[in-house]
């Protein structure tokens, strides 16, 4: 269902103001956001001629024919024109235009014949078009993705990586043959892809670290000391935080083996402390109910404290970690809150998903870092990435968008936290849970967004007195 303003308001705007400006075209906003300018810019060039030419009813029809036929393309080419979105993220036009712009030209055959009607041709040249986009796609990800390792490597192997790190090196070398293998096979796991990437980059550069500092040592073995003096300068100043005493230990493995079973003992105490407090709560509840003679409703306000006391420690040890987060963020990119749930909610305000699609642009990919930092330190929490929209484009189109953001989203988490086994889903709420006003331009901004939920831990079941 589409947004329209009423007729009366329309004309009475329209008469005021140049037509083309702001919310005086209402579907023309409505063209544009689903990308007409792109997938149906006959009808769309035709709707903006006729508003500038003041005539309403033409430029109405033409703009709803522009509508129809970008949803058209949307619900029968999807993977096409994300792959196409695929091939400028990742810089198609700026490596390969001959690639770019046989990709286009197919690409605009689809457009033309979804335009005149014939599905039948579209769906023809749309064969074309995915296997020249395809192919753009591939050589745009091997030089954005695999280009920065090998070089990695050459630098790594120029400073006797190899030889003062193999592993490091090694694991750049096998991370390079992996990513050249995904990006030929699927270059659309672009989440998997700039994570191998990244992390095949730094292995190798700390493997040319690692060579960097084996040189030094043979040349100046001396340094080898204060290496070590550094080393145990760092666990003295960690003891004395502990407020512990390294004297009796020979060796730095005896240090480390005696700070680690401090902070064991630390963390035992905690819980042994815990426990007994427990004890000591469950005691008095026992007492209470038998005092009160109602054990039935007394369990249903005990349960209800104890929630209550659960959710409010969870807040605390969030707000102390969200201040730590603080830091780290661009409050114009990045917002944390805290729900009465004690839910955080990293709420991603900067990524500039192309119009219209759910293609991350490589710029972006370092806020989704910041935000795996994040996640990093709530470490004992499900995660939950849902996608929302603007009003503008009908509500269908919008609920489809916002899905094919979150899941993208899930995609590069997934990939990120591979070994580390967390929970993450994603679902998209299109444009029903907006934060800001739709009618305004910076409202909308503020609706089209990604927040990252790390969910509220759910309490334990507490042990009967039985037990």
């Amino acid at each position: 269902m589409y947004k329209f303003i009423a007729g009366g308001l329309l004309m009475a705007a329209m008469a005021a103001s140049p037509v083309w400006a702001g919310e005086a075209a209402p579907l023309i906003g409505e063209a544009e956001a689903v990308r007409a300018q792109e997938l149906s810019p006959a009808s769309y060039a035709a709707a903006k001629d006729a508003y500038a030419a003041q005539k309403t009813a033409e430029a109405e029809r033409y703009a709803q024919q522009a509508i129809t036929n970008s949803l058209s393309m949307s619900r029968n080419f999807p993977k096409l024109i994300e792959s196409r979105d695929r091939m400028h993220a990742s810089g198609t036009p700026e490596r390969r235009q001959d690639l770019s712009d046989r990709a286009e030209e197919a690409f605009a055959d689809v457009v033309a014949a979804v335009e005149s009607g014939d599905m039948r041709r579209a769906r023809k040249s749309s064969e074309t078009a995915t296997l020249l986009t395809y192919q753009a796609e591939v050589v745009a990800a091997r030089e954005q993705l695999t280009r920065p390792i090998a070089r990695a490597i050459a630098e790594a192997r120029k400073a006797d990586g190899k030889t003062y790190a193999p592993l490091s090196f090694g694991k750049a070398a096998d991370g390079l043959k992996k990513v050249e293998r995904l990006v030929s096979s699927n270059p659309a796991a672009r989440g998997q892809l700039y994570n191998e990437s990244r992390n095949s980059v730094e292995s190798a550069r700390t493997s040319q670290q690692i060579a960097g500092l084996g040189k030094q040592l043979k040349k100046d073995p001396a340094q080898v000391e204060g290496w070590v003096n550094s080393r145990n300068n760092d666990m003295a100043t960690i003891a004395l935080a502990l407020k512990m005493n390294l004297g009796s230990a020979a060796t730095s493995d005896e240090r480390v083996k005696l700070i680690t079973e401090a902070i064991a003992s630390m963390r035992s105490g905690y819980e042994l402390q815990l426990t007994e407090t427990n004890q000591q709560l469950a005691d008095a509840s026992k007492q209470i109910a038998t005092l009160q003679g109602n054990l039935s409703e007394l369990d249903d306000t005990r349960s209800s404290l104890g929630q209550a006391r659960y959710t409010l420690q969870l807040k605390r040890d969030a707000e102390a970690k969200i201040a730590r987060l603080a830091k780290l963020f661009d409050p114009s990119q990045v917002e944390l809150f805290l729900t009465t749930d004690a839910d955080v909610i990293i709420r991603m305000k900067a990524i500039a998903f192309p119009s219209g699609s759910a293609i991350i642009p490589s710029e972006s990919y370092d806020l989704l870092e910041l935000a795996s930092q994040a996640i990093d330190l709530f470490d004992d929490r499900a995660v939950r990435v849902e996608g929302h929209t603007d009003s503008m484009g009908n509500d269908d189109y919008n609920q489809s968008l916002s899905e094919r953001r979150a899941i993208t989203v899930q995609e590069y988490l997934d990939a990120r936290f591979i070994d580390n086994k967390r929970t993450i889903t994603s679902t998209g709420f299109g444009e029903s849970r907006p934060v800001a006003n739709n009618e305004k331009a910076e409202g909308r901004s503020k609706n089209r967004r990604i927040d990252i939920v790390l969910l509220a831990p759910v309490m334990s079941e507490p042990q009967s007195a039985e037990q």
